[in-house]
């Protein structure tokens, strides 16, 4: 039988974890999962997903270290693991092995990813800011006016242009997002210019959330 620490109550956000395993009292590498006895340390939950999985808080991420990560971690936290331990213990598995899918789930998609880093940092929501970069909304009109055409022509060949052009947009937003969350990352010194990056970066996936509801129509004209 496995022991397990305790779930903690509720907590604040930031709350830092323990140094030390509860239960054999080695030193804690990552937050979920003691090294020396395999205890799972609840506390890890009210952790961000990124500490979770032992990451970077950054945008920028190894696909392969977050794979790696969360395929050891769900080893052993699988439900599986304690089906001979009590009740609260079971359903501590069952917690973490969702928390953990959920956290694979969100900073394995690009857009996703950002939407989570922004709110960690600080950042508006959609709801909160609807902005989207000068220019933007008159590029996505005119889209919208050749797509329509193509529909209404049956064009094929069009739509997979249109695609193609929706793609190269899509990407571009991205790329400038990825650009954004590494100058804040740098800009440590100035809250200023920080909240201005954050903002810039909403305006950016607000765009992306445009851009990619045109492309699923656009898409679903070529198929």
């Amino acid at each position: 039988m496995t022991d397990h620490n305790d779930a903690p109550a509720p907590a604040s956000a930031g709350k830092t974890i323990p140094f030390k395993c509860a239960k054999c009292d080695a030193p804690l590498g990552r937050p979920l999962v003691c090294d020396a006895c395999h205890t799972l340390n609840a506390s890890a939950m009210l952790t961000d997903y990124f500490t979770l999985l032992g990451l970077p808080r950054q945008y920028e991420l190894d696909g392969q270290q977050l794979h790696r990560s969360f395929i050891d971690l769900c080893r052993h936290s699988h439900p599986d693991h304690a089906q001979n331990d009590s009740p609260k213990v079971q359903e501590l598995h069952l917690r973490v092995s969702a928390t953990l899918n959920e956290a694979h789930r969100t900073l394995k998609d690009p857009v996703r990813r950002a939407e989570y880093l922004l709110e960690l940092l600080g950042g508006q929501s959609s709801a909160q800011d609807k902005r989207v970069p000068d220019g933007f909304l008159g590029t996505m009109m005119m889209m919208q006016e050749e797509l329509a055409e193509a529909k209404a022509g049956g064009d094929a060949r069009e739509a997979g242009r249109i695609a193609s052009v929706m793609r190269t947009q899509r990407d571009g937003l991205m790329k400038r997002i990825s650009n954004l969350f590494e100058e804040h990352r740098l800009a440590v010194s100035c809250e200023a210019v920080r909240k201005d990056l954050l903002d810039e970066i909403r305006r950016q996936l607000n765009a992306v959330a445009y851009v990619r509801k045109l492309l699923s129509q656009v898409e679903g004209v070529h198929a």
